[in-house]
């Protein structure tokens, strides 16, 4: 994979990038949205164990550990809005791709505020041994919520073909036109 510095047309024509264009991955060759995808799931996920595993054994250091968590599944879901914000933007009213895909943005927001109600809560007790029960309920239900947003996110790409191709050929490659 190499990353093109500037687009360039079929007619051989060059053009610096549009930060639309950057934001959605043009030049990386694929869509930046899933590229940070994989972060925030890991983090929502490594917390939720951790503040489970202080209830088994009690440990202040894995309570630190998953309120840390969080902020970087927070940094990571601010680059997920972002790029998911842009292509959401792009897509046409009122066709099943965009219905899906505001069912799925709908979703995350929603499993977001459930993680951030949960950081605010137990920030002040981030040195605890145990997590709170009340921290983990409230984790384990934006999980569930943000695993069925995953879902449509997953139906998006592999039913709807969102963005979705083999190998990248010139028109592939080329910008919506403006």
């Amino acid at each position: 994979m190499a990353i093109r510095l500037r687009y360039r047309s079929e007619t051989g024509e060059t053009r610096n990038w549009t930060l639309k264009e950057i934001v959605q991955g043009y030049p990386l060759g694929h869509p930046s949205h899933p590229l940070f995808v994989h972060f925030p799931i890991a983090f929502y996920s490594g917390t939720l164990a951790l503040d489970i595993l202080t209830r088994i054994t009690p440990n202040a250091g894995l309570v630190l550990a998953a309120t840390y968590l969080y902020l970087g599944a927070f940094a990571g879901t601010l680059l997920l809005v972002i790029t998911g914000l842009v292509d959401w933007l792009g897509m046409v009213p009122g066709s099943t791709k965009r219905r899906i895909a505001t069912r799925h943005m709908l979703l995350q927001l929603a499993a977001a505020a459930f993680f951030i109600v949960t950081f605010l809560l137990r920030w002040e007790s981030r040195t605890q041994p145990q997590a709170e029960v009340l921290w983990i309920v409230l984790e384990a239900v934006g999980y569930a919520i943000l695993s069925v947003g995953q879902y449509l996110g997953g139906v998006l790409v592999y039913e709807k073909a969102m963005r979705v191709g083999g190998k990248i050929t010139e028109a592939a490659e080329r910008p919506p036109a403006r």
